[in-house]
């Protein structure tokens, strides 16, 4: 008999275990600015990609700033497209040139995160990251 309160209490350990560590990783948000020749990149989809394929995506905002959310910590490539239909504003007056760069006047090797050469180095604590393309 306690052999078997032993397993069963075994038994009962393992199954808390491996269902506490089904819950994933937590995922965390991260802030900053992604800049061009030392410009804020005035718009474009900033990317994410991490080692295990885990992607995350942001828009990036005129100066630059953006909140990337549902980022799995770890090492991860970044790159940056082109935002689809432009600024999405219907003010009239927002729809004249930009004041900074954008992501069609920067080399084709940033679009691609597997070409960029941007690496980052995420960590549950990381709050904000300044990408910095060249």
């Amino acid at each position: 008999m306690p052999r078997l309160v032993f397993r069963l209490g075994f038994a009962c350990l393992l199954v808390s275990a491996l269902l506490s560590c089904s819950q994933g990783v937590k995922k965390i948000t991260v802030n900053g600015t992604v800049t061009y020749k030392g410009q804020p990149l005035e718009s474009g989809i900033l990317q994410f990609v991490g080692a295990d394929g885990a992607y995350s995506a942001a828009v990036v905002q005129p100066g630059g700033k953006f909140i990337m959310t549902d980022v799995v910590p770890g090492d991860i490539k970044v790159g940056v497209q082109s935002s689809p239909g432009g600024s999405g504003s219907s003010d009239p007056k927002a729809a004249s040139a930009p004041k900074g760069p954008t992501p069609a006047t920067i080399p084709e090797k940033y679009r691609n995160p597997e070409t960029s050469g941007l690496k980052y180095t995420i960590t549950p604590s990381t709050q904000d990251i300044q990408v910095k393309l060249d």
